[in-house]
């Protein structure tokens, strides 16, 4: 084991100092030691600023993400697995921006509700969307409870878990009794008309390598530069572009076909 004395005296970082970083990272996969998890934290901590930053300029937030996004990083280290051969870094960036994510929805909400309900909510919503393309006209209460397979009563009470507290104002169809979802969930999201899109979009990426897949999730949903990504996959900048711009245009291919 190396030397905890050498270790805990040193201001490593992942990027200046990648091969003894790497060194600690086996050894603490190996003993598990609480010492070098705190080196090992204080080597990561400029990835968890740089992380937050994406989200947020203001100061007091910015404090709270990295506060969060450290406990993400942490967790990424206690589950490492280098068998696996992948990065750290390009592991853990998804659970620190993960948990990033979940403190900014999670404390977007008015009143303390319940996960399961909040997860429903989100799932009537992507579902209203994809219903309101697939059936022509807005879904009702009992499509969205067919779809989902889950009572109505359950949905209504979802409704109720919305950020920002939508009440469920039910009217009658004009040919019907069914009550229209559109009007309890409120306005139409104008993302909705894509849904169809990002489902195809979501098939042909599941062909993809997963280099290629791995680029554009870091790119596109993380929101990383060329150079940060190639520097998590250990490749130029030069050879992301190429492999991102290849990727892209196979993805128009199948798409116009």
């Amino acid at each position: 084991m190396l030397a905890l004395e050498m270790v805990s005296h040193r201001n490593l970082s992942y990027r200046r100092d990648k091969q003894l970083v790497t060194e600690y990272l086996m050894s603490y996969e190996k003993h598990q030691s609480p010492e070098l998890l705190e080196v090992l934290v204080q080597a990561h901590w400029e990835l968890v600023e740089y992380l937050a930053n994406k989200f947020t300029k203001d100061p007091e937030l910015r404090e709270d993400l990295i506060q969060v996004g450290g406990i993400g990083l942490t967790k990424a280290l206690k589950r490492f697995d280098s068998s696996h051969n992948v990065q750290f870094v390009t592991y853990a960036t998804p659970t620190i921006v993960g948990e990033i994510k979940r403190y900014l929805r999670d404390s977007t909400w008015s009143v303390k509700i319940g996960r399961e309900a909040k997860q429903l909510y989100y799932q009537m919503e992507e579902a209203r969307a994809y219903l309101s393309n697939k059936l022509g006209r807005n879904p009702t209460l009992k499509d969205i409870s067919q779809w989902l397979n889950v009572e109505e009563e359950k949905l209504i009470e979802a409704s109720e878990a919305g950020p920002n507290r939508i009440s469920a104002s039910f009217h009658q169809e004009t040919n019907g009794d069914e009550m229209v979802l559109e009007d309890f969930l409120g306005d139409t999201d104008g993302d909705y008309d894509t849904v169809e899109n990002r489902l195809l979009l979501k098939d042909m990426m599941a062909g993809l390598e997963p280099r290629q897949r791995q680029i554009l999730y870091l790119r596109y949903v993380e929101g990383l530069s060329q150079s940060m990504v190639g520097e998590m996959l250990g490749i130029s900048q030069m050879h992301v572009s190429r492999l991102e711009r290849r990727t892209l245009a196979d993805l128009r291919t199948a798409i116009s076909s």
